[in-house]
């Protein structure tokens, strides 16, 4: 929950761990056996799935969400998004444009 409420702030597995009173280790392995991704996975998937909606659902550019959805710049978050989902935000978006979803 800490991170859906925070995603849009800089968070560190040290903040993720203190919220939860426990250490990094052990709030990595928690994260593992529950969610199958490290903390920091989990985050970036997180963003960068609130990155898909505001392309579906806005006009706001690339980089405007880039913010909004907590990275530190568009660069990193079209690397990511394309290395996620195999295409790079503006593909995504016209595809879903073409298809009558936004």
């Amino acid at each position: 929950m800490y991170v859906q409420k925070n995603y849009q702030q800089k968070l560190t597995l040290e903040d993720i761990s203190q919220t939860g009173s426990v250490s990094k280790t052990t709030c990595h392995n928690i994260f593992s056996k529950y969610v199958n991704q490290s903390p920091n996975a989990y985050l970036t998937e997180y963003r960068l799935r609130n990155g898909m909606e505001l392309l579906r659902t806005t006009d706001m550019t690339v980089t405007e969400i880039a913010f909004e959805v907590g990275f530190s710049g568009p660069s990193y978050f079209s690397e990511s998004f394309r290395k996620i989902f195999g295409m790079s935000p503006l593909e995504y978006r016209r595809r879903n444009k073409r298809e009558g979803l936004l």
